[in-house]
């Protein structure tokens, strides 16, 4: 899970509540704009993907140091939200040395520390408390509920029950249309979350795209230019176009779609490649829809 949420001045590790108030002006406090406004109105859908996010806490300046939860309920009353949480058992107190070493690749500004909030970060917290050596991996935890890649359906070359979802850094286009598969009464397949087996990189793509259709966002994650040239573009990750056309190759064209978000550039070589705008208004989602009908998909309305 690549986001999280920073409840900061609330509560410490020594404390045996199991609820937070949070004041509604200090919600999204420290949080990039474009999560900002998507979870500034909480909405049923939104309380549902905020809850699937783990939760660090701590006091300010991390006295005492910081526990791992999750969140169980969020509800309103008048200004504030109040919100209910399990802490995790398996990972014990973080100390307050360990989290500062961290901070950078947790998004935790120095200031951060200073100021009582609620944040939502841009950030795999549990993965950087394992590659800090802070925290151990935990296999179990980690492949919960995450789908098993389905052999191929008898007498056919694909299964039709799963879709592969390839994407970059942008982690609300990836959660938008891992949301809209799962509306269809469909599986997402999405490569990172996926068992690796002692597979390489190529090998688990190989493995796991054995599915009838492929989505392939292409985000505003790096810029680029020619060379002696000033005129630089947002473009997507290079691992993003590189399994594009694997899949294309392996899928056909009619199996893969590109949904492009932003201003972004698209490899301009291959014909014949489907191309959808990923607007605000989610008219992305009628023409996926004809995508995956037309791939053979049995699908139902949102």
């Amino acid at each position: 899970m690549n986001m999280y949420n920073l409840f900061m001045g609330y509560i410490g590790p020594n404390e045996m509540d199991n609820e937070v108030t949070v004041s509604a002006s200090r919600f999204l406090e420290y949080t990039g704009s474009e999560t900002q406004m998507r979870y500034r109105t909480l909405t049923p859908e939104v309380v549902r993907e905020i809850k699937a996010y783990p939760c660090l806490f701590m006091h300010e300046h991390c006295k005492g140091g910081a526990f791992i939860g999750s969140i169980t309920n969020i509800t309103s009353s008048g200004r504030n939200y109040r919100v209910l949480f399990e802490r995790n058992a398996d990972i014990g107190i973080i100390s307050a040395e360990n989290i500062k070493r961290a901070a950078l690749e947790l998004g935790i500004g120095e200031f951060e520390f200073y100021r009582t909030h609620w944040a939502i970060k841009n950030n795999n917290l549990l993965k950087v408390l394992v590659e800090n050596g802070i925290t151990k991996p935990n296999e179990e935890t980690s492949t919960q509920n995450i789908p098993e890649n389905k052999p191929p359906e008898k007498g056919s070359k694909f299964n039709k029950d799963q879709v592969f979802i390839v994407h970059g850094h942008d982690e609300h286009a990836k959660n938008d249309v891992k949301s809209y598969i799962e509306s269809k009464g469909l599986e997402p397949i999405i490569l990172h979350l996926q068992a690796s087996g002692g597979r390489t990189i190529i090998e688990k793509i190989n493995h796991y795209s054995n599915v009838g259709f492929g989505v392939v966002l292409y985000t505003e994650c790096d810029v680029g230019a020619k060379r002696d040239s000033l005129d630089y573009k947002w473009r997507a990750r290079q691992n993003v176009v590189f399994e594009h056309g694997y899949l294309i190759a392996k899928l056909l064209r009619s199996r893969v779609a590109a949904l492009v978000k932003g201003n972004v550039e698209t490899p301009n070589d291959i014909s014949g490649v489907v191309y959808i705008t990923m607007d605000a208004a989610g008219n992305w989602r009628t023409e996926l829809d004809t995508e995956l009908r037309n791939a053979g998909y049995k699908i139902g309305s949102s």
